[in-house]
């Protein structure tokens, strides 16, 4: 027998007050609700999942005749239990998940167009540069993003200071030279992600062949590679070079945060999570827009998107749902990154010192990772040749040829 949901989340909440709002809305149901005609199923990665239940309890207070059931998904589990369901036809009607899935689920004509929610209410031009653009295909929209968000370079103003150096590197030659003078002792001047999921680095990989004149088109790398062997030799060659944390090859994002609380890495490119945990530490931390060949390096947004399945059973509900998330108010409130939609910035917390470099990173030198299948399956090779390159086993020109090799051959297929 199935568990009642409004049951389920009074038991997964725990607060009085967070209850008092919960108890209007549902959560932890694995079906959909295809049987009712005012209910809306969707699902959230945890997350976002309190200022969901804020979200739905506001709509649902203007939309009396409309519930809201919300389903937990997790980081991990989301992408396959989204696709598991859109193969089925079993769909809840709107998925929070990955922008950078959305152009897989397309392809299969699995989600419903969104096209007709954008306009004068949510203008595709208050939205991050490239990012609605990034998610149509053949003249339609197939995702309403909220949630975007690049990284910066996040520095050690201490550590600095110590070295002698009085302002971050604005320049990948400075990057070098700061690194080179940060490095003594235990401390190492930064560190890259060699070990967990391998996208933590080939985005790290892309962000510099982007600066260096590499481009992203229709979801894919265009790669040359003249720009492929200057951003393998800046973080292949570092390590090589000792410069760079030769535990990289050990490291994942979450490690390398680890050392530069402790004050072992001078800097690193990283996301505006990792400043929120090293102002709730009291770390010594400051932030600059990434460094480019000749000035301001380009990042690579990632981000989170809503859904809508093409065979939800409420899909004019479920639009009309998503259109109240779009708003700048509801956007703001459900991330803690940044917004998708250039107004939603505007809330007061995404205002902090600390923030201004990823708004900056965000509005003027970003564009959209790439989302085509092909360089996805690419993804592990690719890190592969930057890592043969930081063992000594590979010139840098010899793995940028390899890239070059491995990066065509998939998209002949």
């Amino acid at each position: 027998m199935a568990i009642k949901p409004r049951t389920g989340i009074l038991l997964g909440v725990a607060g009085v007050a967070v209850a008092a709002i919960a108890a209007t809305v549902v959560v932890n149901v694995v079906n959909n609700s295809g049987g009712d005609e005012n209910v809306v199923t969707w699902w959230v990665p945890d997350w976002d999942y309190d200022a969901a239940v804020e979200l739905v309890a506001a709509y649902e207070a203007d939309n009396p005749d409309v519930s809201v059931e919300i389903v937990q998904t997790t980081g991990d589990t989301v992408a396959n239990r989204t696709a598991v369901a859109l193969d089925s036809g079993n769909v809840p009607d709107v998925i929070t998940e990955s922008i950078s899935r959305v152009r897989t689920y397309a392809d299969k004509e699995q989600l419903a167009d969104l096209s007709g929610l954008f306009g004068a209410d949510i203008p595709t031009d208050d939205f991050a540069p490239g990012l609605v653009d990034a998610l149509t295909f053949d003249g339609k929209t197939y995702a309403m993003p909220y949630r975007w968000a690049t990284n910066a370079l996040i520095y050690n103003p201490e550590l600095f200071a110590a070295a002698g150096i009085d302002a971050p590197p604005a320049t990948w030659d400075e990057f070098v030279e700061d690194a080179k003078m940060l490095t003594s002792g235990d401390v190492v001047g930064t560190a890259w992600p060699m070990q967990g999921e391998p996208s933590d680095l080939t985005l790290r990989f892309l962000e510099f062949a982007v600066s260096d004149g590499a481009d992203i088109v229709d979801g894919a790398p265009e790669l040359s590679e003249d720009s492929t062997q200057a951003a393998v030799e800046m973080i292949g060659g570092s390590v090589l070079d000792g410069w760079a944390s030769p535990s990289s090859f050990e490291l994942d994002n979450t490690a390398i945060r680890e050392l530069f609380l402790q004050g072992r890495v001078a800097m690193y490119p990283g996301g505006v999570f990792d400043v929120a945990e090293a102002q709730a530490q009291g770390a010594p931390i400051a932030t600059a827009v990434l460094p480019g060949l000749d000035g301001a390096g380009t990042a690579l947004g990632v981000g989170w998107a809503h859904l809508v399945p093409a065979k939800s059973a409420h899909l004019d509900a479920a639009k009309d749902f998503v259109a109240f998330l779009a708003e700048p108010e509801s956007m703001a409130a459900l991330t803690l990154t940044f917004p998708a939609r250039i107004s939603a910035s505007e809330d007061e917390k995404f205002q902090t010192p600390e923030r201004v470099a990823y708004a900056e990173q965000l509005a003027e030198h970003s564009v959209p990772a790439p989302n085509d299948p092909r360089w996805t399956g690419s993804v592990q090779a690719v890190h592969d040749q930057i890592q043969e390159v930081a063992l000594g086993r590979k010139t840098a020109e010899q793995a940028a040829s390899d890239i070059q090799q491995i990066v065509d051959q998939a998209f002949a297929e």
